[in-house]
């Protein structure tokens, strides 16, 4: 490389702009149904599970259970999802999607599938296969180092 030549900004940094675009992206695209990428997630392991505690989804979302129970007494304000005692009584509130949290979460996820259209519009389809493998071939390779020991300074 020349010496005098710019260096070209280090792969975290691109993923971490890449990761701030693509999220300022979908917010505007979802600021038309009043929602945030945090409660979009929320409806869609609803969708997935219906069903699941507020501590369920907390686990799911990386949020606190007082995080999520807020989260969740908006969106059950709104009409998106309801929560009822657990049948078997206790303090768990088992959620489910209402139909507007349904209808809701298909018109989010296409507005979600145009940012990702947007995001692609300059890969060839072969490139865009191709940045999705390569993706996931990165994350499969953090997530099987952080499952192996880590070896000591020296060791070989």
């Amino acid at each position: 490389m020349d010496p005098g030549a710019e260096r070209p900004p280090p792969l975290g940094s691109l993923i971490r702009d890449t990761h701030r675009a693509l999220w300022a992206a979908l917010d505007e695209a979802l600021r038309p149904y009043r929602l945030t990428l945090p409660q979009v997630g929320v409806l869609v392991a609803l969708k997935r599970s219906p069903g699941l505690s507020n501590a369920e989804l907390a686990r799911g979302s990386f949020i606190t259970p007082q995080s999520m129970a807020e989260l969740l007494s908006g969106m059950e304000a709104a009409g998106l999802v309801t929560r009822r005692p657990h049948p078997a009584g206790g303090r768990v509130l088992p959620a489910e999607l209402t139909p507007a949290g349904a209808a809701t979460l298909q018109a989010c996820r296409s507005a979600m599938m145009d940012v990702e259209a947007r995001l692609l519009a300059d890969l060839a389809p072969h490139e865009q296969r191709q940045l999705r493998d390569l993706l996931e071939r990165c994350v499969a390779s953090l997530r099987r180092a952080a499952t192996q020991p880590q070896r000591e300074i020296g060791e070989s």
